[in-house]
Formats: structure tokens, C-alpha cells, sequence
């Protein structure tokens, strides 16, 4: 008789520890190196695709994680289903993340796999909330899809930044929305400001954030303040917000509701009075 393998729901969601993404942890995950023939920053792709895959399998294992203890015990093989690296590199990734003191790793019989902690998650005094039952594909290799659609590139790493800023940012106050403006984002990130727009643009496009434009100070456009809504933890925008387009760079040159109104009312008017109007 053939075994049938039975697999737990995914749960709703999972605890991310924030005191370390709240003190300027972010700013350390940098794509950069110095140099010092030039004496300026330059991209340095190794150190990027280490820090990308670090913060894919920083939230892999906190969506692992034991909810009470902070503890998860998986296998190689799991962590590259889960996020889709290979190998060396889920090496590399748990090794950066030891380095930043985000977890540790326990000695364990090899046949278990491996044990890790995730650093702070007793100790924080606060937490945030991931989305794992949206990042999931919910097939029955459990991958979670929305961490493999994150490539080794430069917009990659200024999106998972920004992305868990805005999960350690949510106020509960305003009804789990997040309220920053673009250069909080930077400050908290360390994402060039420039590049802050094309990330959110690219969490938007897939469907893991939605958001509302704040208005221009009249001084400057630097105070301009956003909300953003995280997909998949039930929180919803209010009525005042319902008539509202996200606005993203496919958006920009949408028709404004007037102008569709008006374009219809010509559409619709008699050749009789369009010929008198001309």
C-alpha cells in the first residue's frame, strides 16, 4: 500500500524579528564595495547576489521557524526548494547571515538536517508579520514563489530591502498600513533615494504591495509621504482610499476619470450636435 504524503496548511502568516531592520541592519545588505584606485564606491556583483540571497533565505527560515521557540530545523534540500539557490550559495547565505548575528546555527545529527535559531525572535520587543501563505505557490513542494521571482540584480536587492522595511514599518495604529516617505525608506534601507520609486514599482507589479500616493508639500516633493498596504495579512484600504490608482510606471499616462467622462459624452452626442459645435 502506497504512503500518501500529507502536508500541513500553510499558515497565514509568520513572525519576522524588526529590532534589527529598526536599528539600520538593512543599510548593512550593500551591492557596493570601495575602491580604492578610484577612492569611490563601485557594484560589486558577488557581494549583491550574497546579500540578495541572504534576505530571500532570511525570510525562507523565519516562515520555517517554530512560532513560540524561534527555532527551525531543515535540510539543504528544503532551503533550495523554499528559495530556489543552489547549493553553495544557501552556504554562502547562511553563512552572511551567522555574520550579521541574524541567526545560529546548532550542532544537530546530520540525518535531521540543520538547527537554526533566528537571532532576536524572544529577545525583540517587537515583530512584524511576513505573508506566508501569499509568498507561497501552495504546490506541494512548498516553494515560495514570490522569493524566486527575485534574480540577482541591482532592483532585486533595492525591492527585498524596501520590502521588509515596509513589514517592520507597518502601523497598527493605522490599520497595518505603512506611512514613509521616500527618503525614510533610504535612510532605513540604504537604497539610493532614485532608486527607491523603481522598487516599489517592481513590489507592486508583483502583487506583493499596494499603495497610495501622499500629497506634494508645496515646499518640496522630498515630504511626500506614501501608505503602502502589504498583500496577504487581511488588511484592506478604507473607503476614503477606494477610488485611488496605484500608481506605477505603467500607470503614468492613464486617462484621468474626467477625461473619460468626457470622452464618452463626446462619443455619445448626435452627429447634429457635433456639427453645430464646430
Amino acid at each position: 500500500m502506497s504512503q500518501i504524503e500529507v502536508r500541513r496548511p500553510v499558515s497565514e502568516w509568520a513572525k519576522l524579528p524588526v529590532d534589527w531592520i529598526r536599528t539600520g541592519g538593512l543599510v548593512d545588505f550593500v551591492g557596493e564595495s570601495y575602491s580604492v584606485k578610484s577612492m569611490w564606491l563601485k557594484e560589486d556583483k558577488s557581494a549583491r547576489n550574497v546579500c540578495i540571497s541572504s534576505l530571500k533565505l532570511y525570510l525562507a527560515l523565519c516562515c520555517r521557524a517554530d512560532f513560540i521557540t524561534g527555532n527551525a530545523s531543515v535540510t539543504y534540500e528544503e532551503l533550495i526548494r523554499l528559495t530556489g539557490l543552489s547549493r553553495p550559495t544557501v552556504a554562502k547565505a547562511l553563512t552572511r547571515l551567522e555574520t550579521e548575528k541574524l541567526i545560529q546555527r546548532k550542532a544537530q545529527a546530520l540525518r535531521k538536517g540543520s538547527s537554526i535559531l533566528i537571532c532576536g525572535w524572544l529577545e525583540s520587543k517587537s515583530w512584524a508579520k511576513i505573508p506566508k501563505r501569499w509568498l507561497y505557490d501552495g504546490s506541494l513542494g512548498a516553494k515560495i514563489l514570490m522569493l524566486t521571482e527575485f534574480n540577482f540584480s541591482r532592483a532585486s536587492l533595492s525591492a527585498l530591502k524596501v520590502y521588509i522595511a515596509l513589514l517592520a514599518y507597518r502601523d497598527s495604529n493605522r490599520g497595518g498600513i505603512a506611512m514613509l516617505s521616500y527618503d525614510r525608506l533610504a535612510l532605513i534601507t540604504g537604497v539610493k533615494r532614485h532608486h527607491i520609486a523603481d522598487a516599489i514599482t517592481r513590489l507592486y507589479d508583483l502583487r506583493m504591495i499596494s499603495f497610495r500616493q501622499g500629497d506634494f508639500s508645496e515646499a518640496s516633493d522630498f515630504s511626500r509621504t506614501n501608505r503602502y498596504l502589504v498583500r496577504g495579512l487581511g488588511v484592506r484600504w478604507t473607503k476614503a482610499d477606494e477610488f485611488e490608482l496605484p500608481q506605477s510606471a505603467s500607470h503614468k499616462n492613464r486617462p484621468s476619470a474626467a477625461d473619460i467622462a468626457a470622452a464618452n459624452r463626446f462619443v455619445s452626442a448626435s452627429p447634429k450636435v457635433r456639427s453645430a459645435e464646430v
